[in-house]
């Protein structure tokens, strides 16, 4: 005799065969859907139909193979052009002044001029670089500054690359307004007011020895 169980057990196991038949017809279906899919874009009659009827509205088809084609091939040839092209190298500042920094002082601690220089960037707020010349790591430095700046006496001091003289020199730039204008880069001083264009003119200072001390209250 059959229970009420039995029938719904037996339901539930029937609903699960056909859920589960019902799941592979859509699991065949997509794969005989995807194969007949992907021999279509391969075939050559359905690709030479697919040109035609695109020439007549004027369009262009390419099937999925020349697509890839034509990726592989500009791959190819970025890849050519890498191996044949040289590495640009960034390039390399010769000299002691280097137009990327606005101010650089090549000096001695122990010198009092070097520290005026100093004071004077500080003031006006100048971030600048500081070359110790008593320094071991520096001191072969001080030859070569000599005989590129025609200056023998220590601060070298740069603005933005040019080299304009000592301490009297940096002083004089301030004192005459053009520090601002020495301070700026190639392009700030192509786009800089005429009226505040000056020639930024080196004063070195060719003294065999350092310029007397500043008395008080000069």
């Amino acid at each position: 005799m059959t229970t009420a169980t039995d029938e719904k057990k037996w339901t539930k196991q029937a609903t699960e065969k056909v859920l589960a038949a019902l799941n592979r017809a859509d699991e065949i279906g997509g794969e005989v859907r995807d194969y007949i899919q992907d021999r279509l874009v391969t075939d050559r009659r359905y690709i030479k139909a697919r040109k035609a009827m695109a020439r007549l509205f004027g369009r262009k088809y390419e099937s999925r193979d020349e697509v890839a084609q034509k990726a592989a091939n500009a791959e190819a040839k970025r890849k050519a052009a890498a191996a044949t092209t040289p590495a640009v190298k960034p390039a390399t500042h010769v000299g002691f002044g280097n137009p990327a920094i606005k101010a650089q002082i090549y000096g001695k601690k122990s010198c009092p001029w070097t520290g005026r220089a100093i004071t004077v960037l500080e003031r006006n707020k100048v971030d600048f670089d500081f070359i110790d010349l008593e320094e071991p790591e520096h001191e072969s430095k001080l030859a070569p500054l000599t005989n590129e700046t025609r200056q023998h006496t220590v601060p070298f001091v740069f603005v933005r690359g040019q080299f304009i003289g000592g301490f009297n020199a940096l002083a004089e730039i301030e004192r005459l307004g053009q520090l601002e204008y020495a301070l700026m880069s190639a392009d700030e001083r192509a786009k800089a007011p005429a009226h505040i264009r000056v020639e930024i003119v080196s004063r070195p200072n060719t003294d065999e020895v350092a310029p007397a001390e500043i008395a008080p209250g000069e």
